[in-house]
Formats: structure tokens, C-alpha cells, sequence
């Protein structure tokens, strides 16, 4: 087995046989729900134990609760947040967002994440010294950290993309679509691009007409095994003892399946660090990874979704969506704005004794419209404000109206999936159509309009020209730290270009 370098392996959390929907939802909620706050996590773990998510699990280095730093490693790991290594406050990235707002499920979380999940990346960038002592017998300079190493030896590989595809032409050449952990580590392992997936599948077949029974690496052979949990936390595979096989989900529509197999195997698709800082790449890395676009997404058949499933994978048992108006509606004759004020709590350290009460209330506050809308609006809000616009707001219709120099633009944020994406679009147009016409019946100036998704998405050729002359309202797109535009008006260049 020959590797790109001495010492190489898909290493990974050694913790995510563990986890299950509703431990990661209650660390991500709890997170966000004290994310402001400099004692955070005396607060998360005094919710998780008060939630009975976990027990109090008192440490014996510190003699403290701390539920909080034994599991959320997994967290990072899966792109949901940006790790308190780089960020001291928990911040969540907009996939992690969209599973506490229910508008992703767990199983469409880890099967979308675990096919965009590569290397070189920058979260897994310490050279462990097992690693460092092989590169030194090899003669090999040790650089500063991983992410480096795999980019001067040529990787650029998607562990999860690779593992499906060898699968997939193991069932199209008639065999069993399954692999055990040690023929992954000696056939897969040394595959330096997904685009070399035929010379791995070759490896395979002549390791098993070979028989070889030398013995593996452990370290690598335990990467290997934390891969297929991975694996089989999403709807593509199934994970039994020390062997992956692909899920009846996966071979009902084989075909399908392997074009989004190809689309993530295009290089295109990829995350290619720009620095060679490493607090700038595992910034930009979490960025990445935890803004997949619409089309990077996975969604579960409908067919698949019974009640069963929908229990186990939105944990608050709710699937929510961003409320575009009240249960009752008002008569409401013109947009009545205010100056916009984020509801952001006062940042000081609070009281750690918990009330689960008021935990419970909180948590359906939050609810009256989704985090990742509140995120987003928030966001835009100051970046506006940054180019001199006056920012206002209407609870009961404008997201957010911005005022320079006499001239006024209405943006109106949807969140999407790859489920909903169509049907909320074709509302944010018809929305920002009334709130043009009834804004321009208050002031006599027709205002700027601008829609804003919360996902990066590729539009037809023809949209951008739809978008821009005919309805005239233009697109924004939010990722985790900036705004694309997708049509070229004044105002959504400006709110990019500041980013």
C-alpha cells in the first residue's frame, strides 16, 4: 500500500458512533440559544443536564459539569458550527441553523455533509507526532500543519464520494455492494483524487483475489471505521459490524445517484485553501463546508418520509419553516416601519441555575420566525448600515426597508432547501411585488426590491434577465460570511462587494 505520504489517513472525530438526532439538535439549540453570553457554556451544560440530554458527568480534572466540552467536538467536525479553537463564542453556520429550525432532517444533514467533507481541509490540521516521526524517517520536512501537507502531496479527495462510487460499480459489475473497514484502508485510503476512483476499484479486486491477511494499521484502520459511521448516520449507506453496504435508497435510483456521485467529484466543487495562515483557511474552511449550496444538498424521497422517520429526524418534532405571516390576518393598509433594532441579548454573564420553564418559552420565542432568518436580517441589517443606508423594519410585512440618499430598497430573506427552494422564491417574488406597489402608494416613489436566499443556488440562463427586467427585483445570496449577487443591480453589488 503505497500512501501520498508517510504517516496519511482519513482521520476523523473517533466519536461519531455516539451521537445520535437528538443530542447533536440539543448542543446546537443550547448553543445558539447562549451564544451571546461570556459563560456559555456553565449554560449549555446546565440546560443539557436540566433537559436530561445528558447526565451531569462531573470531571475529574476540573470537578465540573461539562457536557459541553466532552461532545461538541462533533459539532466542528460536521460543519455546524465554527470551532471555539478560532471563535471563541459558538457560532453556527447556516446548515447548523437549518437543523435546528427543522428546514433539513438529520439523515439529509450527514448525507449531504458527508459527501462534501475532504481533504486537505481546515478543521483536521494538526500533524499528530506518529505522523511527524514517519515524515522524519522518510527525510520529509514537516510543514506547519495538515492542511499544507495534503495540498504539497496532491490531495484532493472526498473519503465519502469515493467509498459510494467504488460501491455503486461493485453492484453494476454484479457483486455485493459492500466493503469491510480493512479493504477500505489498504484499496481506498492511498486514492489521492476521486477522479482515480477505477484505480481504487482495481486495488479491491485484486486485494480479494489476493486474500491478503497482513495485518493493518490500527490508527488507520479506526479512521477508516469512524468513516463508516459516517456513513451510515445518512440515507446512503448501512453500517453493520466492520462493513458498509449500500441502502435501498441509494439502489432504487442508481443513476440518480451517481450524477450526484459525478457532481461532487468535479474539482469545481472543492474547497481549496487561499492562505497560508491557518486561522484565515479554518475560517474560510467552516465558511465552505457549512454553506452548501442547493444543489450540494441531499433530500430524503418523500416516499421514504413516514411518520417513523420524521420523529427520528427532526427532533423537536416540528418540521418548521419561516412564518411569512401571522395565524390571523390583519387588515393592514400601509407598511408601518420602525427603526430596525436586532433582538440580541445584553452580553454579560447570567445566573447558571436554569429554569426549564422559561428554556421551553425561549425555545418557542425563537420560533416566531428561524434562527436563520434572524441570523441573516441581522447580518444584512449591519452590513447596510456599514454603507450609510438607514435601516428600518415592519413586523407585519418588510423584512427590511434601507434608505440613502432619497432612494429606498425593500429586501425580503427566505430561507430555502433543496425541497422548497421553487415555492419560496415564487413567494418572496410575489411578497416584494405588494410591498413595492403598496410603498410606492404611501411615498410616491417606487422603491428598490431585492430578494435575498439564504443558500447559494446555480439559476437557469435565463432567470438573472427575468430577475433583473421583467419583475425588476433583484437576488442576493447569503453563505456563512458574505452576500452573492446573482443579478448585476447597484444596490445588491454594493451589499457584495462589502463583504
Amino acid at each position: 500500500m503505497t500512501l501520498p505520504y508517510p504517516g496519511y489517513s482519513w482521520s476523523f472525530n473517533h466519536h461519531m458512533g455516539r451521537v445520535n438526532s437528538r443530542e447533536v439538535f440539543a448542543l446546537l439549540e443550547s448553543a445558539y440559544r447562549f451564544r451571546q453570553y461570556p459563560n456559555y457554556r456553565a449554560l449549555v451544560n446546565q440546560a443539557l443536564v436540566a433537559e436530561e440530554i445528558f447526565t451531569p458527568n462531573v470531571r475529574a480534572d476540573s470537578g465540573q459539569v461539562d457536557a459541553w466540552r466532552d461532545y461538541q467536538q462533533i459539532l466542528p467536525d460536521l460543519g455546524l458550527i465554527y470551532s471555539t479553537r478560532y471563535i471563541k463564542q459558538p457560532q453556527l453556520t447556516p446548515i447548523g441553523l437549518m437543523y435546528i429550525d427543522g428546514t433539513i432532517g438529520y439523515s439529509e444533514l450527514f448525507s449531504t455533509q458527508v459527501l462534501t467533507y475532504q481533504y486537505p481541509n481546515g478543521h483536521k490540521t494538526d500533524i499528530s507526532p506518529a505522523v511527524r516521526g514517519e515524515l522524519s524517517q522518510a527525510g520529509i520536512s514537516i510543514p506547519a500543519n495538515r492542511t499544507e501537507l495534503d495540498v504539497n502531496s496532491g490531495i484532493l479527495i472526498k473519503p465519502g464520494v469515493l467509498i459510494l462510487q467504488v460501491l455503486i460499480e461493485l453492484y453494476r459489475q454484479g457483486s455485493s455492494p459492500t466493503l469491510d473497514t480493512r479493504e477500505c484502508l489498504l484499496a481506498l485510503v492511498p486514492t489521492i483524487r476521486n477522479s482515480d476512483w477505477q484505480e481504487a476499484y482495481t486495488r479491491l479486486l485484486q486485494l480479494r483475489q489476493t486474500s491478503d491477511t497482513s495485518d493493518a494499521d490500527k490508527r488507520r484502520l479506526r479512521d477508516v471505521q469512524e468513516w463508516f459511521q459516517f456513513l451510515g448516520q445518512g440515507d446512503f449507506a448501512i453500517k453493520e459490524g466492520n462493513r458498509i453496504s449500500l441502502s435501498s435508497t441509494a439502489l432504487a435510483e442508481v443513476e440518480q445517484f451517481q450524477t450526484i456521485l459525478d457532481f461532487h467529484t468535479d474539482p469545481a466543487t472543492f474547497w481549496i485553501p487561499q492562505s497560508s495562515v491557518e486561522l484565515e483557511n479554518a475560517l474560510a474552511w467552516y465558511g465552505f463546508f457549512g454553506s452548501p449550496s442547493i444543489e450540494s444538498q441531499w433530500i430524503t424521497p418523500d416516499e421514504l418520509r413516514s411518520q417513523e422517520y420524521l420523529s427520528e429526524n427532526y427532533p423537536d418534532h416540528e418540521l418548521l419553516d419561516e412564518i411569512d405571516s401571522p395565524p390571523e390576518v390583519a387588515e393592514v393598509s400601509e407598511i408601518n416601519l420602525r427603526p430596525f433594532s436586532p433582538s440580541i441579548p445584553e452580553v454579560v454573564d447570567i445566573d447558571v441555575t436554569v429554569n426549564v420553564e422559561s428554556l421551553v418559552q425561549g425555545r418557542l420565542r425563537l420560533r416566531d420566525k428561524t434562527r436563520q432568518h434572524q441570523e441573516i436580517v441581522a447580518r444584512l441589517a449591519t452590513r447596510l448600515t456599514e454603507l450609510s443606508y438607514n435601516v428600518a423594519d415592519d413586523p407585519n410585512s418588510v423584512d427590511l426597508l434601507a434608505e440613502k440618499d432619497g432612494f429606498e430598497t425593500i429586501f425580503e430573506i427566505k430561507t430555502i432547501n433543496r425541497r422548497n427552494f421553487q415555492p419560496r422564491i415564487r413567494l418572496g417574488v410575489g411578497q416584494l411585488s405588494e410591498y413595492r406597489y403598496r410603498r410606492q402608494l404611501q411615498t410616491q416613489v417606487r422603491p428598490n426590491s431585492i430578494l435575498v436566499l439564504g443558500n447559494t443556488l446555480q439559476l437557469p440562463t435565463w432567470a438573472p434577465d427575468y430577475f433583473s427586467f421583467d419583475v425588476n427585483i433583484g437576488l442576493l445570496c447569503s453563505t456563512a460570511d458574505s452576500f452573492l449577487a446573482l443579478t448585476d443591480g447597484a444596490v445588491e453589488l454594493e451589499v457584495q462587494n462589502a463583504s
